[in-house]
């Protein structure tokens, strides 16, 4: 029967394949070596081997894939750290042309503004006196607007 030791052999074997393979995509250019899939490729095959190095007690073979998958984690770490960045820059860059294409205020708003000062003006007569008019009237005790 196929017995623990056997299995773990077998997924070193595995790990070995899928290292291999994506060594071999990257060399033919089929791959980036700055792609996620080949740093997920390396990072399985030498966790695969770095497990069956440890369960043999093969340790520099295990201290050796240990780094590999150190270093192919980190990979994958900044390879999704610059997705996250890049979507995060063309959604502000969409917002930013969506705030761009909006059309200015309209003129009516200031004309709106000008016919509220004009209504009071008309309204309150002291709103239009300057500083010595209002103060001859305080002397005189008529009340100004409030």
């Amino acid at each position: 029967m196929f017995s623990f030791a056997d299995f773990v052999t077998a997924l070193g074997w595995f790990g070995a394949v899928a290292g291999a393979a994506a060594y071999l995509l990257v060399s033919r250019g089929r791959w980036s070596a700055s792609s996620a899939r080949y740093q997920t490729a390396n990072l399985l095959g030498a966790g695969l081997m770095g497990g069956v190095a440890a369960f043999n007690h093969v340790w520099p073979s295990a201290a050796a894939n240990l780094i590999w998958v150190v270093i192919g984690g980190q990979a994958l770490w900044m390879i999704a750290g610059k997705k996250r960045a890049d979507r995060e820059e063309a959604q502000r860059a969409e917002a930013e042309a969506a705030i761009a294409s909006l059309p200015a205020a309209p003129p009516m708003a200031l004309a709106v503004d000008r016919s509220y000062d004009v209504f009071m003006e008309e309204r309150d007569p002291t709103l239009r006196m300057g500083t010595a008019e209002l103060a001859a009237l305080t002397e005189r005790g008529v009340a100004a607007a409030a």
